[in-house]
């Protein structure tokens, strides 16, 4: 019983993770095909054999911690930076009151106001206390403060070996997340100018 119910828990969570992977890949190909006049067919092809080629290190270095290193920068450190910069831009700079007009519009339910003060003060506040909490920790992941330590007590060569190419490794994942990013504003960069251009155009 425990291993049919295992199957069908991690089938499960499978086809929740296909499913999850295809919703965030709408927008993806959306860009592609808004920005750039791509094929639906072709933006997906593009969008699969990127994700393909971008997941093969989690897989082929498993053991050398590429995962936990992309699971940890993708899906711990950038989730609470990019919450804080959205939130920023929609209270502060796109405007609480446009932004609370925007909220309100249409809604079947009347929103208590009080989210307008959480909005506007306490989630940027509760954000940026938890990305200042958490600098010593990131400033130690990017110095493999763990490693270096196990590296100086350690009188193995085998393991200083391991140690050194894991370090190799981590460094390696973070320098191709940070050009994913790079990658990734760059061509958000080169959409904008092109709707300038197509503006300056029209008008």
């Amino acid at each position: 019983l425990a291993a049919v119910a295992g199957v069908f828990w991690f089938g499960l969570l499978f086809f929740a993770g296909i499913t999850s992977s295809l919703a965030m890949g709408t927008p993806c190909m959306g860009f592609l095909m808004d920005e750039f006049g791509w094929k639906r067919e072709r933006s997906a092809w593009t969008f699969g054999l990127a994700i393909l080629i971008l997941g093969l290190p989690t897989v082929l270095f498993f053991n050398h911690g590429v995962f936990d290193e992309y699971d940890y920068w993708a899906g711990t450190v950038s989730l609470v930076v990019f919450a804080l910069a959205e939130i920023i831009l929609f209270a502060w700079v796109f405007g609480m009151d446009k932004g609370w007009k925007e909220i309100t519009m249409g809604s079947d339910i009347k929103v208590p106001t009080a989210f307008r003060f959480i909005i506007q003060f306490v989630t940027p506040l509760m954000l940026g206390w938890v990305f200042v909490a958490s600098l010593p920790d990131i400033w130690n992941k990017i110095n493999n403060t763990a490693l270096k330590a196990e590296l100086a007590l350690s009188t193995d060569p085998l393991r200083i070996d391991a140690i050194n190419e894991q370090m190799a490794y981590l460094n390696g994942s973070r320098v191709l997340l940070l050009g994913i990013f790079v990658a990734v504003s760059y061509l958000v960069y080169i959409a904008y100018k092109k709707r300038l251009k197509e503006g300056r155009k029209t008008v």
